[in-house]
């Protein structure tokens, strides 16, 4: 069963090894290992754990049998990708171990997160995805998210990124 909680400082080990190896199974093909491992190094992750308990933002473990498979993060808007940004809140972060994925709990955490941030007031929810995520782009689409105008060609990561929107959730 999975339990979507509010992350405590003891996660901070799982949260770096599960963003870490998240962006290697999913980025590998078109982000540098070296890129991944500098700006998600474990130990810098767990260094700086407590910084991502952000009161701006929430952060949640996602759990099956007690263990942490995946992370979501929560809040308003990092980038105004557009001038009227109001009611917007937006998945700043969301990554499932890949033994984990397609078994149905991304759905599970999906609907969280757009009930979580009804809850907090927010009328829109706004995600960026990497373009070349070809499966991330299905997921979200499936689950109601449109693809915007909006986009990043020159990232720091060297893959260009999109913005998707939910309205009225």
């Amino acid at each position: 069963m999975i339990i979507i909680e509010l992350a405590n400082i003891d996660d901070a080990v799982d949260y770096a090894h599960i963003l870490n190896q998240s962006w290697k199974d999913t980025y590998k093909d078109y982000v540098s290992i070296e890129h991944i491992d500098n700006e998600f190094n474990i130990n810098n992750l767990i260094q700086d754990f407590s910084k991502s308990l952000n009161i701006n933002d929430e952060l949640y473990m996602i759990k099956l049998d007690n263990k942490n498979i995946g992370i979501l993060q929560l809040g308003p808007p990092e980038d105004k990708y557009k001038s009227n940004m109001s009611g917007y809140g937006e998945i700043l972060s969301f990554h499932i171990l890949k033994d984990f994925i397609g078994k149905g709990y991304g759905t599970i955490v999906i609907e969280f997160a757009e009930k979580r941030l009804k809850e907090l007031g927010y009328k829109h929810i706004c995600l960026w995805v990497k373009k070349q995520n070809e499966r991330a782009i299905r997921f979200y689409l499936k689950h109601g998210f449109k693809k915007t105008i909006y986009s990043c060609e020159e990232t720091i990561d060297g893959a260009p990124s999109f913005v998707m929107e939910k309205h009225n959730v």
